[in-house]
């Protein structure tokens, strides 16, 4: 019986690291940049970067419109990046891809 318990056991971990995946360098992505500000009157601005080169900024003098952008290097080695407003009419994007 003890056999038969080990050789399913070494069966087990073997299944499990055929189909597991390998975990993403990104899960251990740190914040490296942090700034933000946010005000009374509703005007506001924050900006971050992260070890995986992940960027975000954004602006809003008033609260209502809001100014941004974010980027990040794709798995395709391109750099991609999305420039935006955002206000009472919605989400209006404008983006860009830069191959490295």
């Amino acid at each position: 019986m003890a056999k038969f318990v080990t050789i399913c056991f070494w069966m087990l971990v073997a299944i499990v690291s055929i189909h597991a995946k390998p975990a993403s360098p990104d899960a251990d992505a740190t914040i490296t940049k942090q700034e933000q500000e946010v005000n009374p009157d509703g005007s506001f601005s924050y900006a971050f970067e992260t070890s995986n080169g992940i960027k975000a900024s954004a602006s809003s003098t008033d609260g209502a419109k809001i100014i941004g952008e974010y980027s990040y290097t794709g798995p395709d080695g391109v750099l991609y990046m999305v420039r935006y407003v955002a206000d009472e009419t919605g989400f209006h994007p404008e983006g860009a891809h830069i191959p490295k």
